[in-house]
Parts: C-alpha cells; sequence; structure tokens
C-alpha cells in the first residue's frame, strides 16, 4: 500500500485527538488551564494574517505542543495553519464537553483514514507496511478506541472494514 504514512499520520493524530479528550474529561483542572492556553495563543494576532509571518508560526508550533488537535499538517508534518472551526469548538466546550471540544479534528482524521483507504482500493488482507497492520486491524484498532467517544465515527470505520 502506497499510502502507508498517510494512514499511519491520521492514526497518530487521532490519537492525539482522543488523548487530549481523555485529558479535558478527566480533569477539570486541567480542562480550564489548556482552554486558558490555547485562548492565550490565538488571541494574540498571530493567526490574524492568511499567510503566517515567522512570530505566527513559532505560535503555531507551541499550540501544537499543546493542543496539537488544533493545528493542520502538510504531509511532511509540518504545522501549516489553524484549524479555525476545530479551535473554536475547542474553546467553546474544552470546560464542559470534551467529545464536542475534540469532534472535528477526530472526524477530519477518519475521513482522511476513509479516503486513502477506498483511494487505494483496500481490501481486508492488505498490507499497511508503515503499521505493520492489514487493513482490517488497522480499522478494527481505530473504530476500538474512538467507539466510547464518538460512537458515529466508530460507525463510520465499521462500515469501511466490512466494506473491505
Amino acid at each position: 500500500m502506497d499510502d502507508g504514512r498517510t494512514l499511519a499520520g491520521a492514526r497518530e493524530r487521532l490519537d492525539d485527538a482522543i488523548d487530549t479528550e481523555e485529558v479535558l474529561r478527566t480533569s477539570k483542572a486541567e480542562a480550564r488551564r489548556l482552554r486558558e492556553r490555547v485562548q492565550r495563543i490565538v488571541s494574540d494576532g498571530s493567526f490574524e494574517d492568511a499567510t503566517l509571518d515567522e512570530f505566527g508560526i513559532a505560535r503555531l508550533g507551541q499550540l501544537r505542543e499543546i493542543v496539537p488537535s488544533l493545528v493542520i499538517l502538510d504531509a511532511e508534518d509540518t504545522a501549516r495553519a489553524l484549524d479555525r472551526p476545530a479551535t473554536d469548538a475547542f474553546l467553546r466546550f474544552a470546560e464542559r464537553d470534551a467529545a464536542r471540544a475534540l469532534l472535528a479534528p477526530a472526524s477530519r482524521q477518519v475521513n482522511s483514514i476513509v479516503k486513502t483507504l477506498d483511494d487505494d482500493g483496500a481490501g481486508k488482507d492488505t498490507e499497511i507496511p508503515v503499521v505493520r497492520q492489514t487493513a482490517d486491524a488497522y480499522l478494527r484498532g481505530a473504530e476500538r478506541d474512538v467507539r466510547q467517544i464518538w460512537p458515529a465515527l466508530a460507525e463510520r470505520l465499521a462500515e469501511r472494514r466490512k466494506g473491505l
């Protein structure tokens, strides 16, 4: 499979969303602290221009360290832009609905996974060398990990797995 790196990156970013959701859900104090840190970074004007200057790129790097799911990455895994809708949802829901706060980034990664597998015409036994799994095992693991947080995303992965 040629797009193994894409699938590995999508899974890594999905795991980032899962990890952040867990932090928000399990610690009100940490949820408040993360929301406040994100708010400080995004409200300083660094992201106002469509093209980021050095300061904006540095702030994007800081944001990626705090809540990686709010940063859009390119194919080389380089931070390129602020995901504004995801950031708005994060700021709005981080302290009261952890799953909703990270739904957009998680959904984006599930869409990437499904599209990549569709585009490659992956079958049940298609090997994904980068992650050392078959397409079936890869989807089964992602489905299992998101089921408790985002059941609709788990169902989307399950449907794709059944279609292999």
